[in-house]
């Protein structure tokens, strides 16, 4: 992980600082949706505090009454420099279960801490009600940067020294959070263009390139906010799944996630080697995704002169994939002996010592 921005000043009259790191955050600025997104996110949260603070209910999908929305709404200042940063007006209070009352910022970074530091526990001293976990879990999924996406994101309060940084691989642990794994939990992805939703049904059906077919979909009831802003097409959508006779999809159930297919660039700083050692890229590594065009199910990045090529059904499995073959590539050809290597092979290694330096994993 890079290290953290030496500055993060919150300015005078102001009690937090929401900050974007990576990218074209570097030239102070951010593309608008994943802004609005990220604001959107950060209000949400503050709601879904409040709601749990008031005794609230929530259902499967979550709307803030009126009452909320007037007492709990947020407010920013003006965009500053430091990669992209928004000061945030103090903000309402907050009672924690135990009677304690802390700012609401304050427990907005408690929160951000708790996925940071894969502590579900701490979340759980917030948000005990699982209800209002689960909730908050799927709101931070909804603006977390995408697996391989540049950015990271920052968080501190006047109540803190030190800001809290989410960034793309804290995805496993919300999904960790949310579905815990099980040894007859059996879930897949599937890509394709977008037919119809059935919302009194909960069904989305999709098209299936491989066999021209349409696929049900049986969707959890909590991602419903998700469909309506996954219009795009082709989606991809992840469930457990029924296997024809052929051994295609024919259905999904329990869909936990449908969201329209990524192909930005993957992002890759560093890759973790084990035992302490870490793979750090001497200027960051920007690979193109391409969606395999014969079966379109398949995600593809490739660098001939490092010897990458790897695909996946999804973005979180192509990035482990990538690791995977980085990895191997360090041990088997840059670490390897000169004598004991091919012409071909020789140059790749010193391809890959170009690019990589060997680090300790601090």
């Amino acid at each position: 992980m890079p290290e953290p921005s030496p500055r993060f000043d919150i300015p005078e009259g102001f009690s937090a600082l929401l900050k974007i790191e990576g990218g074209e955050t570097d030239r102070h600025q951010i593309r608008m949706d994943i802004l609005v997104d990220l604001l959107n996110g950060l209000q949400r949260i503050a709601y879904l505090l409040a709601a749990a603070q008031d005794g609230l209910a929530i259902g499967d999908r979550f709307k803030p009454s009126r009452s909320l929305t007037e007492r709990y709404a947020l407010r920013c200042g003006t965009a500053i420099k430091g990669s992209y940063a928004i000061p945030l007006e103090e903000g309402p209070q907050y009672q924690l279960p135990l009677g304690d009352v802390i700012p609401l910022f304050d427990a907005i970074q408690r929160s951000w801490e708790a996925v940071a530091n894969n502590d579900f526990e701490a979340l759980r001293s917030l948000l005990p009600s699982p209800a209002f976990s689960a909730r908050f879990a799927r709101e931070v999924q909804r603006f977390l940067p995408g697996t391989g996406s540049p950015y990271r994101i920052g968080f501190r309060t006047k109540s803190h020294a030190n800001p809290v940084y989410l960034n793309p691989r804290a995805a496993r642990v919300l999904k960790d959070w949310l579905q815990p794994a099980a040894a007859d939990d059996a879930e897949m992805t599937v890509t394709g263009k977008l037919m119809k939703i059935d919302f009194d049904r909960k069904i989305v059906t999709i098209k299936y390139q491989p066999t021209q077919r349409p696929i049900d979909c049986s969707y959890l009831p909590q991602i419903e906010d998700s469909i309506v802003e996954s219009r795009a097409e082709p989606i991809q959508v992840t469930g457990k799944f029924v296997l024809d006779e052929d051994g295609y999809p024919a259905q999904l159930t329990e869909v936990s996630r449908i969201q329209p297919i990524d192909l930005s660039p993957v992002h890759l700083v560093e890759c973790p080697l084990g035992d302490g050692r870490l793979l750090r890229f001497r200027s960051p590594l920007d690979l193109d995704v391409a969606l395999e065009e014969e079966s379109g199910q398949y995600l593809e990045v490739r660098e001939d002169s490092l010897g990458i090529f790897a695909f996946a059904l999804n973005r979180e499995l192509l990035v482990d994939e990538l690791e995977a073959q980085i990895q191997m590539l360090w041990t088997e050809y840059a670490l390897a002996d000169d004598e004991s290597l091919a012409e071909d092979a020789l140059k790749l290694k010193r391809s890959l010592q170009e690019a990589i330096e060997q680090v300790a994993d601090v």
